[in-house]
């Protein structure tokens, strides 16, 4: 991907023992994930290494491809419960530090992938 679209390298990390929600219940995984860039488009690619997860899942499945794709929202209780109304429930939930939440909806019958919303915890003002 890096020499064919021209991005930029991906940068690797992992998240180790990440305290999550997944189906109802409190878990923690372990994955390595690599970021790059594709124009103005996130890419992230995932080794899941332990626990119970939204990724371990996918892994068992034995699927390739497209797991989710992310949209960032302003209100992402809001958001969840606008996808519960339809009869779309929450897979996984969670924080990654220091300000970003996520939840991955059940969206894979409707849209063929997961969707997964994001919204950047806004920081408090100092008070004088």
């Amino acid at each position: 991907m890096e020499s064919l679209f021209n991005m930029p390298k991906f940068e690797f990390s992992e998240d180790l023992d990440h305290p999550a929600i997944y189906r109802g219940r409190e878990t923690k995984f372990s994955i390595k994930m690599g970021v790059s860039r594709c124009l103005s488009t996130s890419i992230e690619i995932f080794q899941w290494l332990k626990g119970d997860s939204i990724y371990k899942e996918f892994v068992d499945s034995q699927k390739v491809g497209l797991h989710h794709f992310g949209v960032f929202v302003e209100d992402l209780e809001k958001n969840i419960n606008r996808f519960q109304q339809e009869g779309i429930e929450v897979v996984q939930s969670g924080l990654f530090p220091p300000r970003l939440k996520y939840a991955y909806m059940d969206t894979v019958e409707v849209f063929g992938a997961v969707i997964e919303l994001l919204e950047m915890v806004k920081r408090e003002k100092k008070r004088k």
